[in-house]
C-alpha cells in the first residue's frame, strides 16, 4: 500500500510540473481551464496506458470490466489533482504531531 501511495504522489508531482511547463508555452488568459484539462488528460492517459489503479493496489479488486475502468478514472483524477492534496495531508499530520507533543508535555 505504501508503494502505491508513493507512486501516486510521485506521479501527481510529475503531472503538476509538466502541466506548468506546457502552460508556460501557451499565451492565454484561461490558464486555470487549460491547466485542469491538461492535467486531467495526462492523469487519465497514465492510469489507462499503464493500467495503474489505486483501488486495485489497495487490495480491492473486481472481475467486472466497469470496475477496472472506474478505478482507472479515479486514479487518473487523483494523479491530475497535483500536490495540493499532499500539502493538505502534510499540514494535518503536522498539526496532529504538535497536538500529541502538547498532550504528552502536559502529562
Amino acid at each position: 500500500m505504501t508503494k502505491a501511495i508513493i507512486l501516486l504522489l510521485g506521479l501527481s508531482l510529475i503531472i503538476e510540473r509538466v502541466t506548468e511547463k506546457i502552460l508556460y508555452v501557451l499565451p492565454t488568459r484561461n490558464n486555470r481551464i487549460y491547466s485542469w484539462l491538461i492535467s486531467t488528460i495526462l492523469g487519465l492517459l497514465i492510469s489507462f496506458s499503464f493500467r495503474f489503479g489505486f483501488i486495485q493496489e489497495l487490495g480491492l479488486s473486481s472481475t467486472l470490466q466497469i470496475a477496472q475502468w472506474v478505478d482507472y478514472i479515479i486514479t487518473g483524477l487523483l494523479i491530475a489533482s497535483g500536490s495540493e492534496p499532499i500539502h493538505s495531508i502534510i499540514e494535518i499530520l503536522a498539526l496532529k504531531k504538535k497536538e500529541l507533543k502538547r498532550k504528552t508535555k502536559d502529562v
